[in-house]
């Protein structure tokens, strides 16, 4: 039996009219929508022939009994079976088979019956071929996409939009400028990506991408690394522009638009005094960072920066923009509740947060604390401090009840090639404990002395307390207390170590974009165990990891961010009312690769096919994906902000997964979903 895509197309009075389904209806329609009005011919032999609908009425036939017409599921017999008379020109009659023969299938006025004999040529049809609907929804496309970037210009006239559909070349290359995400591995293009500058534009831009069928995605930092802040042919509705600040000075509740980064946002708080948990990254957004939990150097006193969200403005799914506030007796509606850890986008686009801020302290320091240092050629870890007993140190601090000052850290472990034999009490990692410290240097100096004399760190400071500039200062100067915690830039490692005086500050990590993949999983509240520590650090100790992979500006490296400390073992932590399911956790542990695509050492794209770069970093991304699935005991869940697309979205929001889509259905005010990603809540 073969198959031959055909539309029938009405002839005589009713010319330009096409034999449609829909919906187990059969109609003559006026204009070729899509593939509904497509059938298939298939031949039973001879010249019977069974008219089988395509598109969403897939697997029902044309059929016809008892002198009417019906589109009928399977073919159970000949009822469904026709001859094709062909007369010539390529119009057709079809005779009904069977019981009904001399019956044909006729039209006539808008209707389609069994007709008995020819009366005329409004029996016959004309037969357009069609090899596949593929080129036509490609045309039906091109045409919704044209309409739709043509709309977003006459209606958002005064906006930036880019699009690739644009004769002069500055714009083009603006387009592919603004195109690139944060995660450069990973590469989209956008249909139309519209800088919005308010949220009566954001409501636009969306109710248009809409109304033609266009997917849309939203955009601040574009540090989602997955890639899921964009998209190819979707319309970026691009948030960066609403970057408004202000503070209530009675309340310390800061309006913050969505497009704010750290970089700007901590130093403009810090010029009011104020500060709120904000994350680790210079050049990651507010939304996103408070929408999945909102990690960072303040953790262990504050908590979650989404914890402190007190409401937010939100576009929904319908383009109604709308506004979300605690009560005034602490009532939290439930799409509130939703913001505050449940992810983003799924409930809509939000387009300010309002935050409660804190007072700035007096003292301050960043600080890092560095061991088993790697040679000159950025080989081999150095030192004889076994990994354990760093970790062990490191956990100690951060489930002490005594360690207050302590605010925030995080500890990096680097991975290693595998060694013949391993030892998980003995091996070696190069490791980095980071660290925010609410004191003096002298206060500083004893805490380390108390928990890591024996450790012989070496020391990196930011900020020199009540011996020197204040909080407020070291937050506003040019440096800054803003970087990476976590990522190693190339450029960067010789200066950091490379006959680094005791006590000098580390320079800062580079934010720039780069090519990457991460995963994540959270150690239980009984903490690892020995059976944990074990397959940590032999996750850490892999043949997937190459020996020469930092000469070639190959990162590969865990970073454990502490979660324990006084805001989750307080009853206002304990009993928060947040989304973010993973509040008893002791830390996460976050599995990173990242490499480089601008030092003289690692050319990308690499010369040639054979470059070890390429190999190493599939290797890389290999160590990430064998990683996932590690078996780590008294470890679980993972982290929305973490992103890894392979991880199930329940895992990401596990307590709170069920209340979040019944949140979603409700209030989202989207029946069709627009709203959505990969790892959207639904």
């Amino acid at each position: 039996m073969t198959a031959k895509h055909i539309t029938l197309e009405a002839l005589g009075e009713e010319r330009g009219t096409y034999l449609s389904h829909k919906l187990d209806r059969l109609e003559l329609q006026r204009k070729l929508l899509g593939e509904e009005e497509v059938f298939s011919l298939e031949y039973l032999g001879g010249d019977q022939v069974a008219l089988a609908c395509l598109g969403c009425e897939k697997g029902k036939y044309l059929s016809h009994a008892d002198g009417s017409l019906s589109l009928q599921k399977g073919r159970p017999g000949e009822t469904e079976l026709w001859t094709k008379h062909d007369q010539g020109a390529g119009n057709v009659a079809f005779e009904c088979v069977g019981y009904n023969r001399g019956l044909y299938l006729s039209h006539a006025f808008g209707y389609i019956w069994l007709q008995n004999g020819y009366q005329g040529e409004g029996e016959l049809w004309t037969m357009h071929p069609s090899t596949s609907n593929y080129t036509a929804y490609l045309t039906a496309y091109y045409d919704k996409a044209t309409a739709c970037v043509q709309e977003l210009r006459a209606e958002l006239s005064g906006v930036s939009i880019l699009t690739a559909q644009h004769d002069d070349p500055a714009q083009q290359l603006a387009y592919f400028v603004g195109s690139q995400v944060f995660n450069t591995r990973l590469q989209q293009n956008p249909l139309a990506i519209v800088y919005c500058e308010n949220a009566d534009h954001v409501s636009i831009a969306y109710r248009i991408a809409i109304k033609h069928e266009i997917p849309i995605r939203v955009r601040a930092g574009g540090h989602d690394h997955e890639g899921e802040s964009s998209g190819t042919n979707v319309v970026t509705i691009d948030v960066s522009k609403i970057n408004h600040i202000s503070v209530d000075p009675s309340t310390l509740i800061a309006k913050i638009g969505a497009g704010n980064r750290f970089v700007c946002l901590t130093t403009k708080l810090a010029d009011e005094n104020v500060m709120i948990a904000h994350g680790t990254c210079a050049t990651v957004c507010i939304t996103g960072f408070t929408l999945g939990g909102g990690w960072g150097p303040w953790t262990r006193e504050k908590g979650m920066n989404c914890e402190y969200l007190k409401g937010a403005t939100i576009m929904l799914g319908n383009g109604e923009v709308i506004d979300v506030d605690e009560g005034a007796n602490g009532e939290v509606p439930d799409l509130l509740w939703a913001l505050r850890g449940g992810g983003g986008l799924s409930y809509g686009i939000v387009t300010e947060l309002r935050i409660e801020a804190f007072p700035l302290p007096d003292e301050l320091i960043k600080f890092e604390l560095h061991w088993n240092h790697y040679d000159e050629r950025e080989e081999y870890p150095q030192g004889d401090f076994p990994t354990l007993a760093i970790l062990r140190a490191w956990e100690s601090v951060i489930q002490a009840e005594n360690t207050s000052k302590l605010i925030g850290t995080n500890l990096k472990i680097n991975a290693r090639p595998a060694v013949e034999s391993f030892d998980y009490t003995t091996i070696t990692h190069g490791c980095c404990m980071y660290g925010y410290w609410k004191g003096d240097k002298a206060s500083l100096e004893a805490f380390v002395n108390e928990h890591f004399a024996k450790l012989e760190p070496v020391w990196g400071i930011d900020g020199t307390g009540g011996t020197g500039s204040s909080a407020k200062e070291q937050y506003t100067a040019a440096s800054g207390l803003m970087s990476n915690w976590d990522r190693e830039s190339f450029a960067k490692v010789n200066a950091k170590l490379s006959g680094l005086p005791q006590g000098a500050p580390i320079p800062p990590d580079e934010d720039d974009p780069a090519p990457h993949k991460i995963t994540s999983r959270f150690v239980n509240q009984e903490g690892l165990g020995q059976d944990g520590y074990k397959q940590l650090l032999l996750s850490l100790t892999s043949p997937l990891v190459q020996p020469e992979n930092r000469s070639l500006g190959i990162f590969t490296y865990v970073t454990l961010g502490a979660i324990v400390g006084d805001y989750y073992r307080s009853p206002k932590g304990k009993n928060a009312q947040s989304a973010f399911p993973y509040k008893d956790k002791l830390y996460t542990i976050q599995y990173q690769a990242w490499w480089n695509e601008s030092d003289k050492n690692h050319q990308y794209p690499a010369p040639s096919q054979s470059s070890e770069v390429y190999t190493n970093t599939n290797l890389a991304m290999d160590w990430i994906d064998t990683a996932r699935n590690f078996n780590i005991p008294n470890t679980s869940g993972a982290f929305i902000s973490f992103k890894d697309i392979s991880i199930p979205t329940r895992v990401y929001f596990d307590k709170s997964y069920e209340k979040l889509k019944a949140i979603k259905i409700e209030h989202s005010k989207d029946p069709y979903n627009h709203l959505r990603t990969r790892k959207t809540i639904i």
